[in-house]
């Protein structure tokens, strides 16, 4: 990457006030961290993110650990909280006491942006809600990441990704048909909420700088994830039909799924949208004789004959390699994606080429490789990863170096509890 673009950062000059948690918010400022901005993460050491895990987790949860080890300090070393939280300093400050709201309150007139993902109420019950921090910093983007949004009857209800997936509907069409609603399994709505709060809070640093005003802005996780239903919505507004789930089909496409190929477990991804990707579909498996037949000539004809179709398409896929059925394919004109495993992907080329992974080094969990941004910037680049931050890694820098603290104030505050690197209950 050329040091032009790394010079020019997109939001090189932007400080963020981070109390996110879990998914969802760290992964938008997971984001905005790579495109040059200051994010400092802030979390107590009686309410840590729930995603560092227990202060002394039990054998059951040690998975998530590198080598299944917690170490001694397994707040630091657990894997949701590093793939997520890269690129951000960490400051402990407890906003259950007055000199700790105090001291969140004197950041936010240093900062730009406050992004949070508590249920609705929790930062007004605090004091600290967008009424009174917009009264210290008018210029202050608080961006209040809920549930259910920050109005309405279930306003204060909380959610994790998974449970969004029921109430939006998206439960609803997913699955296979004639089973039950499945889960996607990769809990959806938390990063996809994370890309759209980016381009959210994009579009409002850009009418900050044209007007100078700050704002509010109430995002709802459920409207979100709901408003990516939309033709199922039109369907049933206009034709008054209800979605139901169809696997890997298609109401139009035929074929289209997901098929086995060499080895245990591997699949490929195909969609044929066309009739000119139909024939290079039959072209593909040595079968042109297909595309001529009348019975398989148009897709709702091939619907007709579904089995067959997908029987003489498994018959040659289960022969093949799954990444040499997706080449063949695509050069043919028709859409197919190699269904890749966690250690394919993060060896697959494409991605090496594009410069998708970063070695990262964390002092306490070791070296890893870190998931970058899924987009470059013609005129910007991006920062090189660094590791996600101990527990209360940079309380010195933020409170003295950007507030003006002494030692001996530091020292107090964490005599007091209102700071600290050890969460209550790991000593």
């Amino acid at each position: 990457m050329n040091d032009l673009r790394m010079n020019n950062l997109a939001l090189k000059d932007l400080r963020i006030l981070d109390l996110t948690q879990v998914a969802v918010g760290p992964y938008t400022t997971f984001l905005l961290g790579f495109m040059g901005a200051e994010v400092i993460k802030v979390e107590s050491t009686s309410r840590m993110d729930i995603s560092r895990g227990q202060a002394r987790p039990t054998p059951q949860g040690y998975r998530v650990y590198p080598d299944n080890d917690p170490g001694e300090r397994p707040w630091n070393r657990a894997g949701h909280h590093i793939h997520r939280n890269p690129n951000k300093l960490s400051l402990t400050l407890d906003l259950s006491t007055e000199r700790g709201k105090e001291l969140l309150k004197k950041l936010a007139t240093l900062c730009d942006v406050l992004i949070e993902n508590f249920r609705a109420s929790v930062m007004d019950r605090l004091g600290l809600g967008y009424e009174v921090l917009s009264q210290i910093n008018p210029q202050l983007i608080y961006l209040k990441i809920s549930s259910q949004g920050a109005t309405g009857p279930e306003k204060d209800y909380g959610s994790l990704g998974s449970t969004l997936e029921q109430t939006a509907g998206l439960a609803s069409v997913t699955g296979y048909e004639d089973r039950k609603p499945s889960m996607t399994n990769e809990t959806y709505p938390d990063p996809v909420g994370g890309i759209f709060n980016v381009g959210v809070l994009l579009g409002t640093l850009r009418r900050r700088h044209k007007t100078g005003q700050g704002a509010f802005i109430d995002f709802s996780q459920r409207e979100m994830t709901a408003s990516m239903l939309g033709q199922e919505f039109l369907d049933f507004s206009f034709n008054a039909r209800v979605a139901e789930p169809m696997g890997n089909r298609h109401p139009i496409f035929e074929p289209q799924g997901v098929y086995p190929c060499q080895g245990d477990d591997m699949w490929v991804a195909i969609s044929v949208r066309s009739e000119e990707e139909w024939v290079g579909l039959c072209d593909a498996i040595g079968m042109p004789q297909l595309a001529r037949n009348p019975r398989f000539e148009t897709a709702l004809a091939r619907r007709r004959n579904r089995d067959e179709v997908e029987r003489f398409l498994t018959n040659w896929t289960r022969e093949q390699d799954h990444y040499d059925v997706m080449h063949t394919l695509q050069k043919n004109g028709v859409p197919a994606g190699a269904v890749l495993k966690g250690g394919e992907i993060i060896n697959d080329p494409h991605l090496e080429e594009r410069g998708f992974w970063d070695e990262v080094h964390h002092p306490e969990a070791g070296f890893y490789k870190q998931v970058t941004t899924p987009w470059e910037f013609s005129k910007s680049g991006r920062i090189q990863t660094t590791p996600a931050p101990n527990l209360g890694e940079h309380n010195e820098y933020v409170l003295s170096d950007l507030l003006g603290m002494t030692s001996q104030e530091l020292y107090d505050l964490e005599e007091k509890g209102v700071i600290g690197t050890f969460p209550i209950g790991a000593e």
